[in-house]
């Protein structure tokens, strides 16, 4: 069996379900030594948590997490100092996906979007990096869209931008902390299945693989950058959607 992530520990927001529940899924079938599951919904994440437990093994603890509150990002990394003996790995995951349309896009939805997509990622990079620093490894990775490269049109302006913000300060981080070995990057999927596209009408046209993506699909992308196999990969955005858009 690959335990490749034997001995290192994870910090996963939005962990509750979707792409981040996989992403921290594939690492625990992977060795991963444990693992917070920081979520909103607490008891769903207390759900992924006890299933991960049970049917793999990989120490998981549920944290209830608001990400666009600094204070809950900052006692969501003490308490995964206080679970676990180290953070190695941050995968960047919350997010909401809005579809407001331009007219209706106002300061106060427009910062909503934002405080969770971007600052909220931005700050669990922050507070991660002061353990990542100090062990001299880290890796991040966050969780942006093919909104970053192509705009949305099913999703609202502020998705976009605020997934072509985190791409951006994605390329900005790998570049300050590569010194620190720790390597920061993105993944950029187009339409996955998951409750957040659940009540969509997006189909498989014009993707020349011939099918929507799964949370496997991106699951699998985020493994490898989490692990030793990119130690020679930084501020990289990597597209994950089918063929539906080629760079």
């Amino acid at each position: 069996m690959n335990k490749e992530f034997e001995g290192k520990y994870a910090v996963v927001t939005g962990g509750a379900g979707g792409i981040s529940y996989e992403a921290a899924k594939t690492l625990a079938k992977k060795g991963l030594s444990g693992v917070v599951l920081a979520d909103l919904n607490f008891e769903q994440a207390t759900e992924s948590a006890k299933k991960l437990e049970e049917e793999i093994g990989c120490h998981c603890y549920p944290c209830k997490v608001d990400v666009s509150n600094p204070e809950d990002i900052e006692h969501l990394f003490e308490f995964a100092l206080e679970k676990m003996p180290a953070v190695h790995i941050l995968i960047n995951g919350a997010g909401v996906c809005p579809t407001t349309p331009i007219e209706d896009l106002d300061a106060d939805k427009w910062d909503w979007c934002m405080n969770i997509n971007l600052r909220g990622a931005h700050l669990c990079v922050r507070e991660a990096i002061k353990t990542m620093k100090k062990q001299k490894y880290g890796k991040i990775v966050n969780i942006s869209s093919v909104a970053a490269r192509i705009g949305g049109i099913a999703s609202s302006v502020s998705y976009a931008a605020s997934k072509g913000g985190l791409l951006s300060a994605t390329k900005s981080y790998a570049k300050v902390l590569g010194t620190y070995n720790i390597n920061v990057n993105a993944v950029c999927p187009s339409v996955i299945n998951t409750n957040m596209t659940a009540n969509t009408n997006y189909s498989a046209a014009g993707i020349p693989l011939g099918r929507l993506g799964e949370t496997e699909d991106v699951a699998e992308v985020i493994a490898f950058l989490a692990s030793d196999a990119s130690k020679y990969i930084t501020g990289q955005g990597i597209d994950i959607n089918g063929g539906s858009y080629m760079n």
